[in-house]
C-alpha cells in the first residue's frame, strides 16, 4: 500500500515513516462497479485514496443530465473539499469498475495537516490544480463547439496522463464515449461519430493488447489551429 500512497500527489513528498503514519490511519474497502461511494449533498467525514480501479466525479443538472467533472484512477484521491470546509459533498462519486479504496477519517486527516504543514501546502496545490481543470471544463462547454471541445479534451488527456508511443503518437486511457459525452455536454452519438472520423484518418489508433489508444498530438494541434 505504501507504493500507491507514495504516488498520490498529496503524499508524494512524505518520507517512509510519514507514509506509514498515514497508512496506519486508513481503512480499506472494495466497491463494486456502478456503486455510489459519495452522494452529492451528504455530510463529508472522510478522505478516500484509490488503491485500484477508477471513479467518476459528477453532478446532475436541473434538466436531469449527468455532468461528469472528472475521472480519477489508482493513486488519486477525492473527498478532501468537505473535510476542509465542513460543508456537504459537492458532487457524487461512483465506481466505474470494481474499485479498492483507502478511507481516512476527517479528524485524523485534519490532525495530519496540523502536524505536517508541508502536507497542508500540497493539499492547497492539489485543490488549485483541480480548480484549474474545472475552469477549463467550463470554458470548453460554454465557449466551444463540439469539435473544439473534443480536440482540447484529447490534448488535455495527452498532457496529464500519457506515455509516448511512436512518432507523434502518445498512449492515453480513453474513457467510454458516453463518459466523454457527459464530460463535454453533448451526446454519445456525436462523440462516437467524431472519434470514428479521427480513427478513420489515423489520428487515433488502437493498440494491441492494451486498453489504451495512441493519439497523434501533432494532428490534434493542426485540427485545433484550423478551427481557430
Amino acid at each position: 500500500m505504501r507504493r500507491i500512497f507514495s504516488l498520490v500527489p498529496l503524499f508524494s513528498e512524505l518520507d517512509d515513516n510519514e507514509l506509514d503514519d498515514v497508512i496506519a490511519l486508513a481503512a480499506t474497502k472494495t466497491v463494486r462497479k456502478k456503486n455510489v461511494i459519495l452522494q452529492e449533498g451528504d455530510l463529508g467525514n472522510s478522505l478516500y485514496v484509490i488503491l485500484e480501479g477508477s471513479v467518476k466525479i459528477s453532478y446532475y443538472a436541473p434538466d436531469g443530465r449527468e455532468i461528469i467533472l472528472s475521472i480519477l484512477n489508482a493513486g488519486e484521491f477525492f473527498g478532501e473539499i468537505s473535510l476542509l470546509d465542513s460543508q456537504p459533498r459537492s458532487a457524487t462519486v461512483t465506481a466505474t469498475e470494481e474499485t479498492r479504496l483507502a478511507q481516512i477519517r476527517n479528524k485524523d486527516f485534519n490532525r495530519l495537516l496540523l502536524e505536517k504543514p508541508h502536507l497542508a501546502i500540497k493539499c492547497l496545490e492539489e485543490l488549485a490544480l483541480r480548480l484549474r481543470r474545472t475552469n477549463k471544463l467550463l470554458e470548453r462547454v460554454c465557449t466551444m463547439d463540439v469539435p473544439h471541445r473534443l480536440y482540447n479534451y484529447l490534448r488535455e488527456l495527452v498532457k496529464e496522463d500519457s506515455k509516448k508511443a511512436f512518432g507523434n503518437y502518445y498512449l492515453v486511457s480513453l474513457p467510454t464515449h458516453q463518459v466523454i459525452a457527459d464530460q463535454l455536454s453533448t451526446s454519445r452519438e456525436t462523440i462516437s461519430r467524431a472519434i470514428g472520423a479521427l480513427k478513420k484518418d489515423g489520428i487515433i489508433k488502437a493498440v494491441d493488447d492494451s486498453k489504451k489508444v495512441a493519439v497523434d498530438i501533432e494532428s490534434i494541434d493542426t485540427l485545433l489551429f484550423s478551427l481557430d
